[in-house]
């Protein structure tokens, strides 16, 4: 029988493994970064919730606050380096330190290959990994002074095998999944450890924007767990590998897709899945 995200505790992490931390998480206006927010707050974690939408940066982070948690919100462009610079300054004037960084922001600009406007590949790539790199880059050296440094990506299985028709996006995730594993290799003895979550079709404000329903259901049939994933499970994945707990991990990344990369071969032994 199928289990449900009802059957299982969503209060397994829900106590005091990040207290004392703060981290940024950039698109956690929405989603799976609003949801990671959410539960690094949780965590007793003090979290500063970034996005370039001011407003709902803004909801979140009173969200949160009003439920006891410590949070700040910040309008964060990730493809614009000024504003990376004054969220991170900001960050350290409010909270004193930085051991997380939670980089959840995206953009998608689907299409094929063969027409696909080039302008929309450029912005995908101003976002989706030249962000990462200066969002990391400018959090670096606050890191290094933490005994807990942690960055966390949000790739995409998109980034790991083929995405006709997706544009920029696949390619730009397969960057971003490069880039998480070189960064981890050079920071390692920075004692900053860089690991990246690849989720597949999980339920967000975004995947409904950009798919459509058919779409949607079709690729809900084709997952082993037979549902979508959502943002709180992401969340708690991403929580896990930003936290002592994985103290271990570096350079990784972890499918969180309810078996989606694993189909082939359980549809190949298993033809009624």
């Amino acid at each position: 029988m199928t289990r449900t995200t009802e059957d299982r505790p969503r209060d397994w992490m829900r106590h005091s493994r990040l207290k004392g931390l703060v981290a940024i998480v950039v698109g956690a206006g929405s989603g799976i970064g609003e949801e990671t927010a959410r539960i690094i707050a949780a965590n007793e974690g003090m979290v500063v919730v970034a996005d370039i939408r001011e407003q709902a940066a803004r909801d979140v982070a009173s969200a949160i606050v009003a439920y006891g948690g410590k949070a700040i919100a910040v309008a964060l462009d990730v493809g614009n380096e000024a504003h990376i610079d004054a969220a991170v300054a900001r960050t350290i004037r409010e909270f004193g330190q930085l051991d997380i960084v939670v980089n959840a922001a995206a953009v998608v600009k689907a299409g094929p290959l063969e027409t696909s406007d080039l302008e929309d590949w450029k912005l995908s790539f101003r976002i989706n990994v030249e962000g990462a790199i200066m969002l990391a880059r400018t959090c670096l050296p606050h890191l290094r002074k933490s005994t807990h440094a942690s960055i966390v990506q949000v790739a995409s299985l998109a980034g790991i095998g083929a995405y006709p028709n997706g544009g920029a996006y696949g390619v730009t995730k397969a960057a971003l999944i490069a880039l998480t594993k070189t960064m981890a290799m050079e920071w390692v003895t920075d004692g900053v450890r860089v690991n990246v979550v690849s989720p597949g079709t999980v339920e967000t404000p975004l995947m409904r924007a950009v798919l459509t329903p058919e779409v949607v259901q079709h690729r809900a049939a084709r997952i082993p767990m037979e549902r979508l994933g959502q943002p709180s499970e992401l969340a708690d994945t991403i929580v896990f590998l930003a936290s002592p707990m994985a103290s271990f991990i570096t350079g990784q990344n972890l499918n969180c897709d309810g078996g989606l990369s694993q189909a082939l071969m359980v549809q190949k032994f298993n033809p009624d899945l």
